[in-house]
Formats: C-alpha cells, sequence, structure tokens
C-alpha cells in the first residue's frame, strides 16, 4: 500500500490506493456519483500520484470505487486533496476486487 520515505527529517509515505474513514472524506458508495469530485483529508504527508486510476476503499478494507486523484496539499502535519469517481463498482464487482486486496496489518505479520 505504501513505502515510507525521508529526506532530511521530512517524512512521507507513498500511496497506490486511498483509503478513506468518513471523517477523512466521502467513503458511502450510496453517496458517490461519477463524475463528482470529492474531498479529503489524511493526517501525514502522503504523496499520491495525480491523474492515475487507483482504488477507492473504506475504512473495513472494501473497494468501492476507481478514483483518481486531481489535487494534493500537504502541509501542517497533513495531505488534503481532491478525488474524481470514475467507476462505482456494482455489489459483483465490488466483491471480486475486493477479494484481491491484503490490508496493510496482515502484510508484515511473522
Amino acid at each position: 500500500m505504501f513505502a515510507t520515505k525521508g529526506c532530511m527529517g521530512f517524512k512521507w509515505s507513498q500511496h497506490c490506493c486511498l483509503k478513506l474513514r468518513k471523517e477523512q472524506g466521502s467513503v458511502l458508495k450510496k453517496d458517490l456519483e461519477l463524475g463528482k469530485e470529492y474531498l479529503f483529508r489524511k493526517k501525514g504527508y502522503r504523496l499520491y500520484s495525480l491523474d492515475t486510476p487507483i482504488e477507492l476503499i473504506t475504512s473495513n478494507w472494501r473497494v468501492i470505487a476507481r478514483v483518481i486523484i486531481t489535487e494534493i496539499t500537504a502541509g501542517k502535519g497533513e495531505t488534503k486533496g481532491k478525488f474524481k469517481v470514475l467507476k462505482i463498482y456494482t455489489g459483483e464487482e465490488e466483491k471480486i476486487v475486493s477479494g484481491t486486496i491484503i490490508p496493510y496489518t496482515e502484510i508484515n505479520q511473522s
């Protein structure tokens, strides 16, 4: 999901998906609209590829949509940005795509 990097004491993490809790941005599938942009805010410094399709994931690791990050700003200990919805997964698509995701908490367990 991410790799932590540092440069002269500055820590940031690189992400290949957007995983949000409700307080970080809209993540209720029923509230999403195709083509619409939504705001998000996360603690820490995060780097996302702009204008590259990525998965939108809920706090319980359900992949609900395909989005692109259109804007990011980092400062004061947080990252803010906007994402645009490209595709909202159907129930069956959500189940299939979510089945391919391994939660980060399970990756580094020995």
